[in-house]
């Protein structure tokens, strides 16, 4: 094996470029370097200018033109957006009261459809109230899943996040959020709701602003900030 002319830095033995030493694929052709370490998400802060990968959405310098953490071919351009601090317990209420009312009229439409009514929980002991609402409870989880893992899988935040310039994303790198993940992180909202909504208001309560299911997902929700 070559030796490495440079300091913490490896050389491609296809295009002879330097790469970090994190790098497992060449960031100038896209070739697999022999004996790279496993790559390391890099730094948050550093963020601007830089490429997400389409494959593993890892960040990349601006100038690369491969992922070194997978070989993918990267955009032409810097493809992260600005983002800006945490956003606050106020600012995600919105938000999540806005995709509530959206959700609420998605799942009356879906479920007249259906033909699921609206069970009377007055009229009803809750043992059998709760019994005959179990469909319709049902397709609620089922419609909010859903659409929480296609919207942030695809634009990185629910209608309500991306209308008051919010998006959910990975925490360690800031990268996209992917579907599983975002799948996920909807099915555990519900420990954040369960205990009291105490999951939610943890938003409110610490500087990281983030609530239990964030940790737990290793997400977090962030300001875009104009450029």
């Amino acid at each position: 094996m070559s030796e490495r002319p440079v300091a913490g830095r490896v050389p491609c033995l296809k295009c002879s470029g330097l790469n970090p030493e994190i790098a497992k694929f060449c960031n100038r052709c896209g070739a697999e370097l022999s004996g790279a370490a496993a790559a390391a998400p890099a730094s948050v802060g550093n963020a601007v200018g830089r490429k997400i990968c389409p494959g593993c959405h890892r960040f990349n310098a601006a100038a690369a033109a491969y992922c070194a953490d997978c070989g993918v071919a990267l955009p032409a351009h810097a493809s992260v957006p600005l983002f800006g601090g945490p956003a606050g317990f106020w600012h995600r209420t919105a938000a999540f009261v806005l995709d509530a009312v959206l959700l609420a009229l998605v799942v009356y439409f879906v479920a007249e459809r259906l033909d699921l009514p609206e069970v009377d929980y007055e009229r009803l002991p809750l043992k059998e109230a709760l019994r005959r609402d179990l469909p319709r409870n049902l397709l609620t989880g089922a419609i909010t899943s859903i659409y929480a893992m296609i919207m942030v899988g695809t634009w990185g935040g629910t209608a309500g996040k991306l209308l008051l310039g919010l998006r959910v994303v990975r925490h360690a790198d800031g990268g996209k959020v992917p579907y599983g993940l975002a799948l996920g992180r909807s099915l555990a909202e519900v420990l954040s709701l369960l205990p009291l909504g105490l999951g939610y208001l943890w938003v409110g309560l610490t500087p990281a602003k983030r609530a239990w299911h964030d940790y737990l997902c290793d997400t977090r929700v962030v300001r875009v900030r104009p450029e």
